[in-house]
């Protein structure tokens, strides 16, 4: 039971330090973007992060990248740290969090998009 705890002590704290990183377009930091999809820590002592960025050409995604494998090693400097891009699911502004909304003073307003549509019919 102690070790759950602490695991969850850990991922929580992990996401309050990513907080940290903020999205250079959109002002925001990525945690309440909800581009943050998973933490998880291996026993071979490694921060394993999952998350995505607003669009697969992203021009500051190695910055973002960046700056959360930086804002950990800073602080776990003794673990190694992965962070995989993926793309499933796609990001959407609807994963931008109540905080996040409220940061952004409602100025990102969600664009509900109809995932049942096919490529053709959005684009044509």
């Amino acid at each position: 039971m102690r070790i759950m705890a602490a695991e969850a002590n850990f991922g929580e704290h992990i996401y309050e330090l990513l907080k940290q990183v903020i999205d250079p377009e959109i002002g925001l930091n990525i945690v309440d973007l909800g581009l943050v999809y998973q933490v998880s820590l291996s026993d071979d002592k490694t921060i394993n992060i999952s998350m995505t960025l607003t669009t697969p050409g992203c021009p500051m995604g190695q910055v973002i990248t960046g700056s959360v494998t930086n804002v950990l090693q800073k602080h776990y400097p003794d673990y190694e740290i992965k962070v995989e891009l993926v793309w499933i699911p796609m990001w959407d502004s609807d994963m931008i969090s109540e905080a996040g909304q409220a940061q952004l003073n409602g100025g990102y307003q969600p664009q509900h998009r109809d995932h049942g549509q096919s490529l053709w019919d959005r684009f044509f």
